[in-house]
C-alpha cells in the first residue's frame, strides 16, 4: 500500500535525545541507512530500501548491580510422559536456573499434569525461599495428562498477585506432549495466553518462553503461545542434555533486558511527499498503519547487545537535487527498564542523493543482509506450509531454489562469508535434511522449521545447544548458557 499522505513527528514531545549524538547513557541506539546513498534522475530504479537499525548497549560486567530485576514464573509439565529421566533432567535444570538468580529476583513453580498447581508461591529469592525452593523441586513427580491451559492460568494468577511487580516478569513454559486437559485448542490457548499475560490499563505484557521436550509436541502451537505477547520464543529441546542450555539461552536474554515495549514510528519526511515519494511497503510482520498515513513498528523487549532491523521501501523524488534529500524520518519510544523511565529519541531522517545523471552508488551490505534475512523467514514459511500438507517435493524445491539464489547474491556483494549468510545456507540446509520424508519431518525437521523461522523473523537465538552458532547469540545469552551446561554435567 502507496503512501502519499504528508506526515511529520513532533520532536517536542521528545523527553530524550538522538543517542549517537548527544547521550550515550540511553540504552537503545537508532540509525537509517539507504540501500544505495545515490540513485540517479535518470536510472531505471523507480524504488528504494531504507533500513532502520534499533540496537542495544551491552551491560557492563557487573550486571547484578546494572540489570533490571526479574520476576520469573516457570511452568513445568509433570505429565505421565515426562515421568523418568525427562522429570530428572528438568528437575536439575531448574536447581541450576536458582543459582543464576540472585536475592533481588523472584522465582514461582507452576507445574501441570490433569491439573495446575503451585508448587512453589512466587516471592524473592531470599536464602531460606532458595533451600524451600530447592527441597520443593526435588520432590516433584509425575502425574496425569496435559493440562498446559491451567497451568498458564495459574502462573498468570501468581505473578499478577505481586503487590510491586518488576519491569520485567516473564514465564518459561515447558512441556513434552499436545494439550488433552483443559483447554486444548491452539485458538484457545493462545487466546487464553493474550489475556491472562497481555497487557491492559493496570499492566504491562508479560513474554513466555515456550520449550518443547522431544518430538511428540505442537510445535505451531506453541510458538503461537509465544507470540501471544512480545518478547517470547519457541525452543525445539531435541536431546535431553540441552534442557539445562535451553533455559540458559533464554535465562541469559532475561537477565539483560535493558529496554521494553520499544516502537518505531515511520513516515515520509513532509519535504519528500511533495516530490512524490511515498511508502510501497514496511517490511514487517507487526507493521501497523496509522490513520496519519505513518506505521509503527512494536519492537517488544531488547537485550543488552541485540539488534532490531526494519525493511521500507520507499518510492524515489521525480525531481533532481545534488545534495543529501531526506525521503524518511521516524523516532523511536521504549521503557528504559534500568532507569525506569519512558525514552522518546529524537526524530531522524533517511537520506539519499538524487543527481540528474543514471548513477546509481554501491549497495550497502547491511541493508541487503536484511533483504536476505527477511526472505529467508518468508521461504520457511511458505515451504512448511507445503510440508505441513503433505508436499515435502515442493517445499524441497523452494528451499533448495532459494540455498542457490542467497549463495549467488552473497557472491555478487562479497559476504559469502559473512556469519548470516554462512548461518543461513547452513541452516537452510539443515532444514532439507529435516525435508527428507514426511517421517523425517514429524519427528524433527518441523520443529526446526518452527525454531529457525522465528529466529529470523525476531533476530534473536533461539538455539537450545550452547555449541550451535548464531549471529544473533549476545554474550549474556551464551555465557548463562554455556554456564548452565557447566554446572548441569559437573
Amino acid at each position: 500500500m502507496a503512501i502519499t499522505k504528508n506526515t511529520s513527528f513532533d520532536s517536542s514531545e521528545s523527553t530524550g535525545m538522538d543517542f549517537e549524538s548527544e547521550n550515550e547513557a540511553l540504552p537503545l541506539a537508532t540509525k537509517i541507512s539507504a540501500r544505495n546513498d545515490i540513485v540517479g534522475l535518470r536510472s531505471p530504479q523507480k524504488s528504494t530500501d531504507f533500513c532502520v537499525t534499533v540496537s542495544a548497549k551491552e551491560l557492563p560486567e557487573d550486571d547484578v548491580l546494572a540489570r533490571a530485576p526479574v520476576d520469573l514464573e516457570v511452568v513445568l509439565d509433570i505429565s505421565g510422559s515426562m515421568s523418568g529421566r525427562k522429570l530428572d533432567l528438568c528437575k536439575k535444570t531448574l536447581s541450576i536456573l536458582l543459582r543464576e538468580l540472585s536475592s533481588k529476583d523472584r522465582f514461582g513453580l507452576v507445574t501441570f499434569g490433569d491439573e495446575a498447581n503451585v508448587e512453589i508461591p512466587i516471592r524473592n529469592l531470599t536464602k531460606a525461599h532458595k533451600e524451600s525452593a530447592l527441597a520443593k523441586i526435588k520432590a516433584l513427580t509425575t502425574t496425569g495428562c496435559t493440562n498446559i491451559s491451567g497451568g498458564i492460568s495459574l502462573a498468570a494468577q501468581e505473578l499478577q498477585s505481586i503487590k510491586a511487580p518488576h519491569e520485567v516478569r516473564t514465564v518459561f513454559l515447558l512441556t513434552d506432549g499436545n494439550a488433552n486437559r483443559g483447554i486444548s485448542s491452539k485458538e484457545g490457548i493462545v487466546q487464553l495466553t493474550r489475556s491472562c499475560l497481555g497487557a491492559n490499563a493496570e499492566r504491562r505484557e508479560i513474554a513466555i518462553h515456550c520449550f518443547g521436550y522431544g518430538s511428540d509436541h505442537d510445535s505451531d502451537m506453541l510458538k503461537e503461545i509465544s507470540r501471544a505477547t512480545e518478547g517470547g520464543s519457541y525452543y525445539f529441546v531435541d536431546s535431553d542434555v540441552d534442557v539445562s542450555s535451553s533455559f540458559g539461552d533464554a535465562l541469559g536474554g532475561v537477565l539483560s533486558v535493558v529496554a521494553q515495549s520499544a516502537n518505531v514510528k515511520i513516515g515520509i519526511h513532509p519535504s519528500a511527499a511533495a516530490s512524490g515519494v511515498s511508502i510501497v511497503k514496511v517490511k514487517h510482520d507487526k507493521a501497523r498503519q496509522e490513520s496519519d498515513g505513518s506505521f509503527t513498528v512494536p519492537l517488544g523487549d531488547f537485550y543488552s547487545e541485540e539488534s532490531r532491523d526494519i525493511i521500507i521501501e520507499t518510492t524515489l523524488p521525480n525531481v533532481a537535487n545534488g545534495d543529501k534529500i531526506p525521503l524518511i524520518q521516524c523516532q523511536t519510544s521504549y521503557l528504559d527498564t534500568i532507569n525506569k523511565k519512558l525514552v522518546y529519541d529524537g526524530v531522524i531522517d533517511g537520506e539519499i542523493e538524487r543527481p540528474d545523471n543514471n548513477i546509481q552508488s554501491i549497495t550497502n551490505t547491511h541493508v541487503a543482509l536484511q533483504c536476505i534475512r527477511i526472505k529467508a523467514a518468508s521461504i520457511i514459511a511458505s515451504s512448511k506450509e507445503f510440508a505441513d500438507t503433505n508436499e515435502i517435493e515442493k517445499a524441497r524445491s523452494l528451499v533448495n531454489t532459494y540455498i542457490a539464489e542467497v549463495e549467488n547474491e552473497a557472491k555478487s556483494l562479497e559476504l559469502s562469508t559473512d556469519p548470516l549468510i554462512v548461518q543461513i545456507v547452513s541452516e537452510l540446509n539443515e532444514i532439507m535434511k529435516g525435508l527428507q520424508s514426511q517421517h523425517h519431518y514429524r519427528m524433527s525437521g518441523k520443529m526446526i522449521m518452527t525454531s529457525k523461522g522465528e529466529q529470523y523473523c525476531r533476530q534473536r537465538c533461539f538455539e537450545s545447544s550452547e555449541a550451535s552458532f548464531s549471529a544473533y547469540r549476545t554474550s549474556k545469552k551464551s555465557a548463562t548458557a554455556m554456564r548452565m551446561k557447566k554446572h548441569f554435567q559437573g
